[in-house]
């Protein structure tokens, strides 16, 4: 090897030396772990957020009855998970008979049917400010589109009750969160909606 080729070999190795020393600084310091680690698949969440004013049913029976519609949602995907929080006051006047009432979140009209998305309150609780409350409930394979919230509210079996609320003395901090949680792969618009 003449002294040009000895001379070109040494540069080569000193570099390949500073590279390769450059490269196990980063993979000590965690870098280079961080980088090869593979990614946990998280679903991607569209978040809504409906302010639920005061509203009131005259009357409230054994059986269901509508309270209010609390907002309109969109879904993205059939194959999405959809969980509807409420956070608010609930509240009776008054019970005539019975032990309590029940409230419960639906969409589209219809109860959950993972568990139950439902708050009590008993005949102990009625009158006054009503009763802080937070219910939540999981919904699946809603239709891509629109679907609507709602309160619905019934006494216990032999109940009789008057004026049930949602925001009881209308001070507007009652609150409705709907998360939907896509499916892996499914992409839309990033947005929180209120």
């Amino acid at each position: 090897m003449n002294n040009r080729g000895t001379i070109f070999f040494r540069v080569i190795m000193v570099a390949l030396l500073v590279l390769l020393l450059v490269l196990e600084g980063t993979a000590s310091n965690g870098q280079a772990a961080v980088e090869n680690r593979p990614m946990a698949a998280a679903p991607t969440i569209a978040t809504q957020v409906f302010d639920v004013n005061c509203s009131s049913l005259a009357s409230v029976t054994p059986t269901y009855a509508k309270l209010v519609d609390l907002g309109v949602f969109q879904v993205n995907s059939q194959e999405s998970e959809v969980e509807l929080t409420f956070n608010g006051r609930i509240f009776v006047g008054n019970f005539s008979a019975g032990t309590g009432a029940v409230f419960e979140l639906r969409v589209d009209d219809v109860a959950s049917t993972v568990g139950r998305a439902r708050a009590n309150l008993r005949t102990s609780e009625a009158g006054g400010g009503g009763q802080p409350v937070s219910i939540s409930g999981i919904f699946r394979a809603l239709p891509v589109g629109a679907h609507t919230a709602s309160m619905w509210v019934r006494t216990s079996l032999s109940g009789a009750a008057t004026q049930a609320m949602v925001d009881p003395g209308c001070w507007s901090t009652d609150v409705l969160i709907v998360r939907e949680f896509l499916p892996f792969g499914m992409s839309y618009l990033p947005y929180i909606t209120r």
